[in-house]
């Protein structure tokens, strides 16, 4: 006898496939981490606090977040052997293809024992990989870590030698903590399906990294710039989206298989946004721009714009170049990738689904010959 089949719609929309008590989003425009609004941890917490509520499940303990920063300073160095791969692939090579081999040969490289110790390894480096992932490539030498920094702080440095202020470096710390966890995403699913076989940390990572190259999943930020960037002036915004929508083009920062309303963490980063430019007095067009394709697609199509779309222009007015976008996102997601590791293996099953066949039945084999 066998098992009952179940069909279900395109992409899983809609299909819950496991239960989780990492995060949740939801089509009101609420996102919790571990039950805390986004909001409250926006406002409160910072990125190692926040990362290690959602590995462990629980705020830490002044001794407990100590502990976990100082595991992760003290696995942050890069051996060389990385680096020598990673300059080996060459400038043209996408960033992203350039940490995921990296990370893949860490498997081989490190000598971490647990798996616990073996999540910290890639959770540490990762940031130093995303932050080389175009300079060692190129031929230039790594930038490292710096004593006495934070982690989002150490990250920013290593991405660009522009010089930031102490509000430059809270607000690139809140996007970091916006792009750490956001529930059954395409790259944590991916990595749960790994986890699932019983492969390692760096097998579950490397394929996490794989699905996050994907413009429809991590590669959006980078052309949501680009789009920005091309428009240039706000007084273009209609005519723009106009055409876009005319020509069935997508725009890259907008819509969400789950926001429908609005993306928590994107109202927040426009916030940043104004109030970054209005610090340095500088002009705000760019705001400006990014607030009237905002309002003319909602207008039109009444889709709200993501994460993406107003982390873009924060990670620009850093002084970030655009292809190291994504591996920003990866050095902050490896740590909602870990927990979404180990919550699968806690009760695991594989996971391998069925699938509905379509195709032909019955043919006979033709020689090569009467073909």
């Amino acid at each position: 006898m066998t098992e009952a089949q179940y069909k279900v719609p395109k992409g899983l929309a809609g299909v819950s496939v496991t239960d989780t008590r990492i995060s949740k989003s939801a089509s009101d425009g609420s996102l919790v981490y571990r039950g805390y609004p986004i909001s409250e941890i926006a406002a409160n917490a910072g990125f190692e606090e926040t990362a290690y509520l959602v590995l462990n499940g629980r705020l830490p303990t002044r001794s407990e977040l100590g502990t976990f920063t100082r595991g992760l300073l003290s696995r942050s160095k890069v051996d060389r052997r990385i680096f020598d791969i990673m300059r080996g692939l060459g400038k043209g090579s996408h960033p992203i293809d350039v940490i995921r081999t990296a990370v893949s040969a860490l498997g081989s490289v490190d000598d971490e024992r647990t798996v616990q110790e073996k999540e910290m390894s890639i959770e540490s480096k990762m940031s130093v990989l995303a932050a080389n992932s175009r300079r060692v490539p190129r031929g230039e030498a790594p930038r490292g870590p710096k004593e006495g920094l934070g982690f989002a702080a150490d990250l920013l440095q290593m991405l660009t030698p522009k010089e930031a202020s102490d509000f430059d470096r809270w607000v690139f710390e809140r996007v970091l903590i916006f792009y750490m966890e956001h529930d059954m995403n395409a790259s944590s699913f991916t990595v749960r399906v790994v986890a699932s076989t019983q492969a390692d940390p760096y097998a579950a990572a490397s394929a996490g990294l794989a699905s996050l190259k994907g413009p429809l999943h991590g590669g959006a930020n980078e052309a949501a710039m680009e789009m920005l960037l091309d428009v240039k002036d706000p007084s273009k915004a209609a005519k723009f989206v106009d055409s876009a929508i005319e020509d069935g083009r997508k725009l890259m920062g907008f819509g969400h298989r789950v926001y429908k309303a609005y993306d928590p963490r994107a109202r927040l980063c426009k916030g940043y946004l104004k109030e970054m430019l209005e610090k340095r007095g500088e002009d705000d067009t760019l705001y400006r721009l990014c607030d009237a394709i905002e309002r003319e697609m909602w207008e039109r199509k009444k889709i709200p714009p993501n994460l993406d779309y107003y982390a873009a222009p924060i990670f620009y007015l850093l002084g970030i170049e655009v292809p190291l976008y994504t591996p920003i996102f990866a050095a902050a997601r490896v740590f909602g990738w870990m927990a979404h590791y180990n919550e699968q293996v806690e009760e695991n099953k594989l996971i391998r689904p069925d699938s509905t066949y379509v195709g032909p039945s019955g043919l006979k084999y033709a020689p090569i010959e009467k073909r």
